[in-house]
């Protein structure tokens, strides 16, 4: 029940700022298009990724590795993103991870997007293969959302709100 409850508050108080991001990523229907959008996700990936706190209860799937492949394969050097950024108590982790491991759910469409502008699981897209690969990660996720109770709620969906908002940024105007 209480994943229920949370998912359904989650979905609800995030969806303005998830529609914001779904246009930022946009259709990417060219190379160029799509070179943009693996500049921006490294930009927020490898930030984010190194902002965690390290947590027993889950463990993300670290992508910007493959981001830097990716933005070498297209021809884009990619930039060091050497900073941090706060996203709230620790306790509000697990609303990072809902945005995280939301976004493998996205990426099944985006990868389908990205081959259709030749790219691949080994080139260009990995980090889209990646994410659309393990297909039992949400599942996984939101059964480890059905433990928290509800004292958690407001922490988890301040974390999930900052993330969407720093990812708008990363995706808008860039971040370093």
């Amino acid at each position: 029940m209480n994943q229920v409850v949370l998912r359904s508050l989650l979905r609800a108080r995030t969806s303005e700022l998830h529609e914001q991001l779904d246009r930022q990523v946009g259709e990417f229907a060219s190379r160029a298009d799509y070179a943009d959008y693996v500049t921006n996700t490294h930009r927020f990936r490898s930030v984010i990724e190194a902002s965690l706190p390290r947590s027993d209860l889950w463990q993300i799937l670290p992508l910007a590795d493959a981001l830097v492949s990716d933005l070498s394969d297209l021809g884009v050097t990619s930039a060091a993103h050497r900073h941090t950024v706060d996203l709230g108590p620790s306790a509000g982790a697990l609303g990072v991870y809902y945005v995280l491991e939301g976004s493998g759910v996205g990426a099944r469409l985006l990868l389908r997007r990205a081959k259709a502008i030749g790219m691949s699981e080994t080139h260009g897209a990995r980090h889209l293969a990646l994410q659309a690969g393990d297909t039992a990660r949400w599942p996984q996720f939101l059964a480890l959302l059905e433990t928290v109770g509800p004292d958690q709620y407001d922490a988890i969906i301040d974390g999930s709100l900052a993330t969407f908002r720093f990812a708008l940024e990363a995706y808008h105007q860039g971040v370093s």
